[in-house]
C-alpha cells in the first residue's frame, strides 16, 4: 500500500490518500461499528447502520451512493491516465530510421559529396604540419579535418555531415544525392589519402630545410617532428578509430524536438 494509492475504510467507506491518515482512523472506525453490531447491527431502524430510534451514526443510502459515485470517477480518471502512459510508452518505443529520417528532413544536396568536397580538398602545407608537430598526429590530424569542415560550412552554407548523440560513435555523410552511413572502412580510406599528402608536405619540409639537418638542435626537433608522424606505438586502425570518434564528440546533435522517438 502506498500514499499514491487511494484507501477506502471497509466501514464507513470513508475515502483517504494517506496511509497514516487511513490507519489512524481505521481503529476507531472499527470500534465504533463493533459497538453498532453490538446494540443491533446494521439492519436497525434508520437505514444501513442505523439504531432503534431512529439514531444513526453510519452512513445513508444518498452518502453511500455519492460515495460510489466518487470511487467511480477516480477509477476512470486512474484508467484514462494509465491509457495515456501506455501509448506514450508505445511511442516512445519505436525505432527511428536515422537515414530515412535525414532525408526526410535534411534533404541531401545532390551536388555535394562529402568525401569529395569536404575531405579531398583538404590541403596539407606547413601550417598544418606545425599542427601536427605541436599536438601528434591523431590530434593534429582531427583539429585539420575540424578546422577544414567548419570553414567549408561557413562559406558554402551547407553541411556534409551528421551526427546524433543516440547514436554513438556514428556518422552520416552525404554521398550520391543521399545521407548514408560513414563505415569505418570509407573513413581508414580517406585518413590514409590524408597521410600521403601530410608526409608529402613533410618531405617538403625536409627539402626546405636541407641545410640544418647538420645541426644538432634541428636534427632533434626534425627526429621528433618525424616521430610524431609516424605514430608507431598506435596501429593505423586504432588511430583511424580515435579519429572518427573525436569528429563525433565534437559534431554530435541531440533529437530535442523528437521526443516521441528513441533512435534505434
Amino acid at each position: 500500500m502506498t500514499t499514491k494509492h487511494i484507501i477506502n475504510c471497509p466501514c464507513c467507506y470513508k475515502i483517504f490518500k494517506k496511509k497514516g491518515c487511513y490507519e489512524k482512523h481505521i481503529l476507531r472506525c472499527e470500534r465504533t461499528e463493533r459497538e453498532l453490531c453490538g446494540l443491533g447491527g446494521l439492519g436497525g431502524v434508520g437505514g444501513v447502520g442505523g439504531l432503534g430510534g431512529g439514531h444513526n451514526n453510519g452512513p445513508s443510502n444518498r452518502q453511500l451512493y455519492e460515495m460510489i459515485q466518487t470511487i467511480t470517477e477516480k477509477y476512470n480518471q486512474v484508467q484514462s491516465e494509465l491509457e495515456s502512459l501506455k501509448r506514450q510508452i508505445n511511442v516512445k518505443n519505436k525505432k527511428l530510421d536515422v537515414i530515412s529520417w535525414l532525408n526526410e528532413n535534411s534533404e541531401p544536396d545532390k551536388n555535394l559529396d562529402f568525401i569529395e568536397e569536404m575531405f579531398q580538398s583538404i590541403c596539407i602545407d606547413q601550417c598544418q604540419l606545425d599542427i601536427i608537430f605541436e599536438k601528434g598526429l591523431i590530434d593534429g590530424m582531427f583539429e585539420i579535418i575540424k578546422n577544414h569542415f567548419q570553414m567549408k560550412q561557413e562559406q558554402t552554407q551547407k553541411t556534409g555531415m551528421k551526427c546524433f548523440q543516440q547514436k554513438k560513435n556514428t556518422i552520416y555523410v552525404c554521398r550520391d544525392g543521399t545521407w548514408q552511413m560513414l563505415a569505418l572502412d570509407d573513413f581508414s580510406k580517406m585518413i590514409d589519402e590524408l597521410n600521403v599528402k601530410i608526409f608529402a608536405a613533410f618531405n617538403q619540409y625536409r627539402l626546405t630545410n636541407t641545410d640544418k639537418l647538420d645541426q644538432d638542435e634541428f636534427q632533434t626537433t626534425f627526429t621528433n617532428n618525424l616521430n610524431k608522424l609516424l605514430c608507431s606505438n598506435i596501429s593505423f586502425d586504432q588511430r583511424c578509430i580515435r579519429i572518427k570518434n573525436k569528429l563525433f564528440v565534437e559534431f554530435n546533435e541531440c533529437f530535442k524536438t523528437i521526443v516521441e522517438y528513441q533512435i534505434g
